[in-house]
């Protein structure tokens, strides 16, 4: 890769707001250390807001001829905001160039308390990985093919450097997919990637649970592997894992600070107790076991599971009817915040009116939130009429526009 197509590189990835950039067979020779290198000097000098690179290439000393030098090589590079995100990277061990990958710290998890089982808590990381298989066709002294079976005698015993390449990719699969993370596959296959035989290499990463991501989000046909391939062949392809299901946290309905649902909960599970008669059929029963001096008969200990079964479901329907929430049934937006935020500074307003006590300062926040700031001038009347509108734009909305606006947001 020459200066000026590094540089046109940049730009684009500038003018894009590219964030991850995943690039194979640059065929550089990059230095083992990174400051000294021109590549991440030359990175730095096109972004001001930091970047974060990964690079492999091929670093044995034999090659087929004196002037066949191909470094080959890959390389994963975060950029802007994204690579404030970096854990970790690493690259192809064995000296080869075959691949390189960054792992990115992803949002904290939490594992639900009811659960034993499953991946631990923690950050849901995304690795994305960088891979370049040779081509076969590539017989002569300078090729990735012939350089990469040069420095190891044991590729051929192995499969050769296809099926080694795959083993290896599988190994660190099966380990990112243990952690729970996340996985981004990009890579230069040369190969059909469309092909369904058992032993072609996108069968070999379905195996391991990833799919064509490109082709599941944007439906058509493929597009051209290059500009002086304009077939519809696909030989690179970007392959996506689904991470391992994590549950989700859900809060916690009864709470010691909140007083009513508290006093809710006794009362329920009071009113359960009652009905079933559990405090009668639990002193009949401690009654008749110290009258056989402790020993419990076959009966007794059905009777004694069968109360103790009805008291835990009586109170945990209590728990489940103590406090009503209601997060995360409307899809958040900016657009969806905008739309609350007025609905509840007329609410709000409304209660004052009513004098009923509400919180000044938030009051204040949500005039200049919404730029409504004569809204505290307007007549009971006024603001009822208010009210009743922007609750139902929020309705409408909520039910013709959350979702979409919901897909845009992420999009952005």
């Amino acid at each position: 890769m020459t200066h000026e197509k590094q540089k046109g590189l940049f730009k684009c990835w500038t003018d894009e707001r590219v964030g991850i950039a995943l690039l194979a067979e640059v065929n550089l020779q990059w230095s083992a250390v990174p400051r000294g290198h021109k590549w991440f000097d030359r990175v730095k000098s096109f972004t001001n807001q930091g970047h974060f690179s990964s690079v492999s290439y091929y670093e044995h000393q034999e090659f087929p001829t004196p002037s066949a030098h191909q470094w080959g090589g890959c390389s994963a590079t975060l950029l802007h905001k994204v690579a404030r995100r970096a854990k970790s990277g690493g690259k192809d061990e064995s000296g080869l160039g075959r691949f390189s990958w960054i792992k990115i710290r992803g949002r904290d998890i939490r594992q639900q308390e009811s659960l034993t089982d499953g991946p631990p808590a923690g950050p849901l990381d995304l690795v994305v990985v960088s891979a370049y298989r040779p081509n076969k066709e590539g017989t002569n002294a300078g090729s990735v093919w012939k350089c990469l079976e040069l420095p190891t005698e044991s590729l051929a015993e192995q499969g050769g450097a296809y099926d080694k390449l795959t083993l290896d990719l599988v190994d660190l699969i099966k380990q990112w997919k243990a952690e729970g993370c996340k996985i981004l596959l990009g890579l230069d296959a040369n190969e059909d990637v469309s092909y369904n035989s058992p032993s072609s290499f996108r069968q070999e990463m379905w195996s391991e649970g990833l799919t064509e991501a490109i082709l599941r989000r944007h439906q058509g046909p493929y597009p051209a592997t290059t500009q002086s391939r304009p077939t519809d062949t696909p030989i690179n392809a970007t392959l996506g894992a689904p991470p391992v299901t994590s549950p989700s946290f859900q809060p916690r309905r009864l709470t010691l600070a909140d007083g009513r649902s508290v006093d809710c909960y006794i009362k329920a599970a009071e009113a359960g107790y009652r009905h079933f008669r559990l405090p009668q059929r639990l002193t009949q029963l401690a009654e008749d076991i110290l009258v056989q001096d402790g020993y419990l008969t076959a009966n007794q200990q059905a009777r004694f599971n069968t109360i103790h079964r009805q008291a835990y479901e009586i109170r945990r329907r209590a728990e489940r009817n103590c406090r009503k929430l209601s997060m995360g049934k409307v899809h958040w937006s900016p657009q969806m915040q905008q739309k609350w935020d007025r609905l509840h500074l007329y609410e709000l307003l409304i209660l004052g009116n009513r004098q009923v006590r509400t919180s000044s300062w938030k009051v204040r926040r949500l005039l200049k939130k919404t730029r409504l700031t004569d809204a505290w001038k307007l007549s009971k009347a006024d603001l009822q009429a208010k009210w009743y509108l922007e609750h139902q734009s929020y309705e409408e909305a909520k039910r013709k526009h959350a979702h979409q606006w919901r897909l845009e947001y992420l999009e952005n």
